[in-house]
């Protein structure tokens, strides 16, 4: 499948590293989350990256959602939340995450709707759900 759109990110360090775009337009530190390194600190980790991008692609959704159904862009906040989770199968973590969107303006059920139709549409609800494609290459200077 061709892409429609492509970025890389580079990360140097792992959890308590930097993470930079090639074109530098993007650069952040990363630390481990206090509730893993004891460490109380200010910069961002991944986990926090992941729902923020999810929490930004998802509302994109909900839009194309709520324009089909012709309702007035109402006021909204999409907050997503991720986790990391000890995976119990071996031992090592995996992601889970939620997504919450509070509307004004909206009746409870048709809030609901929009919510799980716009889950529908997100490329990160599909990637939660069914999966990423991911290529592995390894290479030597």
């Amino acid at each position: 499948m061709e892409p429609l759109y492509e970025t890389t990110m580079i990360n140097t360090g792992g959890r308590d590293g930097e993470v930079h775009s090639e074109d530098k337009s993007f650069s952040l530190n990363v630390k481990q989350p206090k509730q893993m390194s004891g460490e109380d600190t200010k910069e961002t980790n991944p986990e926090q990256l992941f729902a923020a991008a999810y929490s930004a692609c998802f509302n994109s959704a909900l839009d194309g959602v709520l324009k089909k159904a012709r309702v007035e862009n109402t006021g909204r906040v999409v907050k997503a939340t991720a986790r990391l989770l000890k995976d119990e199968g071996d031992g090592s973590f995996k992601l889970g995450a939620s997504i919450e969107v509070e509307f004004e303006d909206v009746d409870t059920d048709k809030a609901q709707q929009y919510v799980e139709d716009a889950h529908k549409l997100c490329p990160y609800s599909k990637m939660a759900r069914d999966g990423i494609e991911v290529e592995l290459k390894g290479t030597t200077k």
